[in-house]
Formats: structure tokens, sequence, C-alpha cells
């Protein structure tokens, strides 16, 4: 789901991006406030059957945080949103970071 940017162009749906989000957004405020899902709501749902809980890869960055509020040194981001490597800068689900040098102009190394 990540929204590519340069100066020239946006590559991905960012309509349909802020729609998901905004439906997230209030489902989220709703359960804050105590506000479960109708009985209508459910019924319009589509079924899972035979489901469980699962994983899969998104999409992040990972290298050298300097001046996170929460970690220092080596990262991995939490999911990439929108990456404008052109311009110096990458929006994750949590922050925006600025982009330093990318991997191989870099002097440090992995450990």
């Amino acid at each position: 789901m990540t929204i590519l940017v340069d100066r020239r162009q946006m590559r991905g749906d960012l309509d349909q991006y802020i729609q998901r989000l905004e439906g997230l957004l209030s489902h989220l405020k709703a359960l804050k406030a105590g506000q479960l899902p109708s009985a209508a709501e459910l019924k319009a749902a589509p079924l899972l059957d035979l489901y469980r809980p699962s994983t899969r890869p998104a999409e992040c960055l990972v290298g050298f945080a300097e001046g996170h509020p929460t970690i220092v040194g080596g990262i991995t981001t939490s999911d990439l949103w929108s990456y404008a490597p052109t311009l110096g800068w990458a929006r994750t689900l949590s922050r925006l970071y600025r982009l330093g040098r990318p991997v191989g102009a870099s002097d440090r190394q992995w450990n």
C-alpha cells in the first residue's frame, strides 16, 4: 500500500487508501467510545470461516535512526505508506522520516 512520490508524479491509489483509513479510524473511535459493531453490521459483513491469526510481510524501511524518540541505532520501521526517496522523506504508519544515504552509499555496515 505504499504511495511512491517524486517531483513529477504519485503512484498509488491515494483516494482508495484515504477511504480505507477513514473507515478504520471511524471504527477505532467507535470502539474507544464503547460502541461495538451492531447486529446489522455483523450480518452484512463477509463471513471468514476456518480462520486463524497469521502474519504477512509489509513494506517497511530498515536503517540507522538518529533523533528517533524511542530507538537508537538500527531499526525496522512500521509499515511504509508514502515513499519519496528523490525528495528525501518517507512516511510510515508511525511517523515521518528524513532519508539519508541509501545502502551502498553508506560507510556503515550491518551487524
